[in-house]
């Protein structure tokens, strides 16, 4: 999953910068621009440093403060978009996020969890295994007290 992430980073920073390059020689030679709205967009889905530096490297539209604060508020509100997600998503409990699994790896997530049985979380605080997570050979949701995915974790 990092992996396409990397790979969409990459070319929608490469698409960013051509597109500042190319609207910098339709400038120049009067033929059909590439809207500003289109610009701010590449900034917002992840494109600010492709932006950035075709707009350093091509010298266009450096003079503008308008575009200048769109670009800015633009890459500002999709990382807060990214910030609100992460928080939410994290949130998660994955005993709720197994509903993502395909049956197939949760059949195998299940095998491996059944792959060792503890009685009690005092089994596994000898066995020195605490805290188990949702996915660890003995891990069992009726030993999970608050359904956040770890249990027999210490009490403070």
């Amino acid at each position: 999953m990092i992996e396409y992430a990397v790979y969409y980073l990459i070319a929608i920073n490469f698409i960013a910068f051509a597109a500042f390059g190319w609207d910098k020689a339709q400038a120049e030679s009067g033929g059909w621009r590439v809207r500003e709205s289109t610009l701010v967009s590449f900034a917002f889905f992840g494109g600010l440093p492709g932006a950035l530096a075709g707009r350093a490297l091509f010298r266009h539209k450096t003079r503008e403060k308008a575009f200048t604060d769109s670009l800015y508020g633009a890459a500002f509100a999709s990382c807060a978009l990214l910030s609100i997600g992460y928080y939410v998503f994290r949130t998660i409990p994955p005993t709720s996020a197994a509903a993502f699994n395909s049956p197939e790896e949760q059949a195998r997530i299940e095998a491996l969890m059944a792959s060792a049985y503890y009685p009690g979380c005092d089994q596994v605080r000898a066995a020195g295994k605490a805290p188990l997570r949702y996915g660890e050979p003995g891990y069992r949701s009726d030993m999970d007290g608050d359904g956040d995915g770890i249990a027999c974790e210490p009490h403070y």
